[in-house]
């Protein structure tokens, strides 16, 4: 019997319980979640699924991966991750002529609330999911997300800027890995010089 798949569940969350793996000593990562280990509890390993590239919400719901409300949250989390400048000149000098614009009412206030600033014009979003256990043997599943927007680069293309915004989630990936893997060593290097001590003693 084929093993049916369901949309990931992830409840949603109020903006203030976006995850920041530095909690878990690990690099600051932007996650959606409702829960999140102790302070004191540390990330022994990590797995990326392949995110996947949406161009809106509804994109996002249509592809039966997600629940409406992980789209939901991803889009308001990448929102809030969009480069920001205080004038369009400043904008436009960044990401090219034309790229910029003013936050529409529904989109400033998913990244935050309030207006006044410009960012690059918000072409959609990607969405991955991330598995991740723990020093205390606990496991988390979350939902990562990055930003598609408008740049001199892309020229206002989807498929070469969302290419170029899966290279930035494929670094930031990698330095979470990276973080991650010091901080195992780090520790079994303490746990060892523990050890000896002890039995020298």
């Amino acid at each position: 019997m084929e093993k049916q798949s369901h949309p990931t569940h992830l409840p949603r969350r109020k903006r203030s319980a976006r995850l920041s793996l530095a909690m878990m000593g690990a690099s600051a990562f932007g996650l959606t979640a409702c829960t999140q280990p102790a302070e004191d509890e540390h990330l022994t390993d990590v797995r990326f699924d392949e995110p996947q590239s949406f161009q809106s919400v509804e994109d996002c719901v249509a592809a039966n991966v997600y629940t409406r409300s992980a789209c939901e949250d991803a889009y308001e989390a990448s929102l809030a991750s969009v480069p920001r400048f205080d004038t369009l000149e400043a904008c436009e000098a960044a990401h090219g002529e034309g790229a910029c614009a003013a936050p529409t009412d529904e989109q400033a206030q998913a990244a935050g609330g309030g207006g006044g600033w410009f960012m690059p014009a918000m072409m959609g979003y990607m969405v991955g999911s991330m598995l991740a256990n723990t020093n205390r043997g606990r496991s988390f599943e979350r939902v990562y997300q990055e930003p598609v927007y408008r740049n001199r680069q892309n020229q206002g293309n989807w498929n070469a800027a969302a290419s170029q915004a899966t290279q930035r989630v494929n670094q930031r990936n990698e330095a979470l890995r990276s973080s991650v893997v010091q901080n195992r060593q780090a520790t079994t290097r303490r746990g060892l010089g523990t050890r000896s001590a002890s039995w020298g003693s």
